[in-house]
């Protein structure tokens, strides 16, 4: 998902939790492959310090991103948050800051009101409005709908609504379903239905299983379907875990496309995460797509990536 307010002060650090995650690549001859970035975090009950860092052209490993949040304000009503983001360039040298404020009231009722200020900073230190996001929930039994105001700067040196979201979840005994809908402005000032995700998801003991159906505004102004994902999650006993995914769309991956209308299987794709020694967990990624030779078949799995993460991780 960046104030015009000066830093808040840095809360102590205590009871701090620290992990490290580390991903690497594979080629196409299965060989890994160094290809980072490696990611570390440090968290206290009200504060998050992460540093994203990659080895750069010159084989150093610089810094690209670094996340600093803080918890200002958490009480039954409201809850404040600052959150610093400070970008590098590809050698390791600082980028003006982006600075995001969020703050979320809380209702009796159950339903939340979320304003988002983003700020991007400048060479010169300056700071500007970039996006103002306001989210109000409502609740009503099983069912919640959100309703999402995206605002970004316009012409006349103002702010107004630049997008729209409105999400219905309906939660039942099993699972829930899920319409969420992206509005878009258009050339006359209005807003028209852009994109559309429908999903079902579905519980049973430790097996779940979601499946997200993707439209989008086609050429004459219909919502057509674009695109399916069908993944199932299954947990073990000792904390592992394995996803599988089916990603469906209108046109295979491989140099045959498929007619216009139909959905084509583009790619199976297997995440495993598992304990690893001492308090590593590792998680494998692989995928199986269409061969050149055979497109209406999927070729032998290939591990794609693997990440480890070493101290608390989530």
């Amino acid at each position: 998902m960046r104030i015009l307010v000066p830093l808040l002060f840095v809360l102590p650090l205590a009871a701090q939790d620290n992990s490290a995650y580390t991903r690497t690549r594979t080629d196409i001859n299965g060989n890994r492959i160094a290809d980072g970035p490696q990611i570390v975090a440090t968290r206290s009950p009200k504060s998050v310090d992460t540093t994203e860092r990659l080895q750069s052209i010159n084989g150093r490993t610089v810094p690209i991103e670094r996340v600093e949040e803080r918890v200002v304000q958490d009480d039954l009503s409201d809850r404040i948050t600052e959150r610093v983001i400070h970008p590098y360039d590809r050698n390791g040298n600082p980028l003006p800051p982006i600075k995001v404020l969020i703050e979320e009231k809380k209702r009796p009722d159950g339903g939340s009101t979320i304003q988002s200020l983003t700020y991007n900073g400048d060479i010169n230190g300056e700071m500007r409005l970039t996006e103002r996001t306001t989210t109000t929930t409502q609740k009503n039994g099983p069912t919640e709908n959100s309703e999402t105001v995206v605002e970004r700067p316009d012409i006349n040196g103002g702010i107004a609504p630049a997008e729209k979201r409105s999400v219905e979840k309906v939660t039942g005994l099993h699972g829930y379903q899920e319409s969420a809908v992206t509005y878009r402005k258009s050339y006359d000032g209005g807003f028209f239905e852009a994109t559309k995700q429908i999903t079902e998801h579905t519980e049973n003991g430790s097996q779940s299983t979601d499946s997200t159906a993707e439209y989008e505004r086609g050429p004459t102004g219909e919502m057509q379907l674009h695109g399916q994902t069908v993944s199932k999650t299954v947990k073990q006993p000792d904390g592992s875990e394995e996803v599988q995914e089916d990603k469906y769309g209108r046109n295979s991956p491989s140099l045959i496309d498929s007619p216009s209308n139909q959905m084509k299987l583009q790619f199976h794709e297997i995440v495993e995460r598992r304990k690893g020694p001492g308090n590593e967990v590792i998680e494998t990624r692989s995928v199986q797509q269409p061969t050149v030779s055979d497109p209406e078949r999927l070729g032998p799995p290939r591990q794609v990536s693997q990440i480890i993460c070493r101290g608390k991780c989530e």
